[in-house]
Formats: structure tokens, sequence, C-alpha cells
């Protein structure tokens, strides 16, 4: 099986995953992680649902690539319950990958209404992906689709999810755990921050996506802004706390606690 990755193929999923592990914002996770799989294995769609406690998709906290807003609302509030794979997700106790065209054969998956209503219309008739879970409890489904141009998924793609699932699942687990018990202590301490460095309400939210472990990337996708905007509230901010560092700026926001 590792024949069907060359070195460099190595290389890039262990670089992956070390930069999957410094995220701690859900969202921000669920986000890379698609972007960056997409280097591995091609796709023309793709979604990362997150669950909340109660089994629920967070719609907040779950990302979509290459995906309408209307397709996303058409799969959670329509199409989710009909997803044949979700009989697999049900049934499944451990984190597992699955293809569609292993789930059942082809010319009873053609006729089901998630195919013909979804899948067919939306251009994207193959599917792949993993089935979250940890703990045996339902954490998150990422599931990546194909056109007809590229084709269904290769035993090399299914060999890769099959790689990162563990990890995926153990990354996602953990960062919903953190999520938990340090949320509102953190909060505390932005608001802290924010009323003892005299920060303006931009500033503030850039300290707040900053806490959350945002780049600056990703702090401009998420405000909306550009990333030497970004980089101005940084430096702004350090400078009003008077820090050199992400390093430093965090600790002292730990004495506030």
């Amino acid at each position: 099986m590792s024949d069907h990755l060359r070195e460099k193929d190595w290389l890039m999923v262990n670089d992956m995953l070390l930069e999957m592990y410094d995220i701690t914002d859900v969202s921000a996770f669920a986000n890379q992680i698609l972007r960056v799989l997409r280097m591995l294995i091609p796709y023309t769609k793709g979604y990362f649902l997150v669950f909340d406690r109660n089994g629920k998709i967070d719609d907040e906290k779950s990302a979509f690539l290459e995906m309408t807003i209307k397709e996303c609302e058409m799969y959670i509030r329509t199409f989710y319950e009909k997803d044949y794979i979700k009989y697999t997700f049900d049934l499944s106790k451990h984190t597992i990958t699955y293809r569609d065209t292993d789930i059942m054969p082809e010319e009873y998956r053609k006729k089901t209404e998630f195919y013909q209503s979804f899948l067919k219309p939306n251009g994207i008739p193959y599917g792949a992906g993993i089935v979250l879970r940890r703990h045996e409890k339902s954490i998150g489904i990422l599931n990546l689709f194909r056109d007809e141009n590229l084709g269904d998924f290769h035993s090399r793609d299914m060999f890769i999810l099959d790689i990162l699932k563990s990890h995926v699942a153990h990354m996602l687990s953990r960062i919903l755990e953190q999520g938990k018990s340090a949320w509102s202590e953190s909060r505390m301490c932005v608001r802290q921050g924010v009323e003892q460095f005299g920060l303006s309400y931009r500033e503030g939210e850039v300290l707040a996506c900053m806490d959350e472990g945002l780049s600056n990337a990703q702090i401009a996708d998420q405000m909306g802004i550009s990333i030497s905007t970004v980089k101005k509230h940084v430096y702004h901010i350090f400078e009003k706390a008077s820090v050199n560092s992400r390093g430093q700026l965090r600790k002292v926001l730990e004495e506030l606690k």
C-alpha cells in the first residue's frame, strides 16, 4: 500500500498533520483540512460537517468548499437525512473511510433520491470521505465530491484518507474539548486585554481571532479584510500591549486571568 504514495506525498501528509495540530479553532480547522487535502486528493466540491454535543450539525463550525450557499443549505436542510452515507455513519462505532461506489451497487445507488435529486443535478456523482467518531460519539463528516471529468476516487485516494482518519478525528475531538473548557475563560482574557491595552473595536476583533489561533490569512478571510490590514491591526496590538510576538502576547493575556 505504501507504494501508492511517493516520498513528496508522504512529506506533504506529514507537513499537513503538523500544521493541523497547531489550529485551535474548529471552523478554521475544518476549512484548512478541506484546502490542504485538495493538494493531495483532487476533488470538485467538499464539506466538513461538525456536530454539536446533541449530534446535530453545527452550521457555524462546519465548512464547505466550492459549494454555493444554496447547495449547502439544500444539503443540510433536506438531503443530509436522505444521504446514503448517513446509514454508514449511524451504524459505525469507530472512525471509518468510505467511497460512495462501495456502499451499494451502482444500479441501486443511481436510483436513490439523493443521487437523482442532489448529486446528479449538481454534477458531482462520485463521493468519498471520513466518518468521524470519538469514543463512539458522532463528531463530524469529511466528504469530498468529484465530477465526471475527475471520475471516481482511486485506491490511492482512499489510502490517504485512511492514513489521515484517526489524526483528523483526534484533532477535531481535542479542539472541541478545549473549546468547552477554555472558551469562557479565554473570552474574558480578551475582553480584559481590550480594556487594558486600549484597543479599538476592530483591534479587539483581531485579538479575539489571534486568541483562537487563526493565522493572518485566516483572520483576513473571516473578517473580510486584506492581509495587509490585518498586519496593521496586529502591529498596533503588539505596540499597545508592549510585546513583539504572538507568544509574548499570549503570555500577557494569560497573566490577566
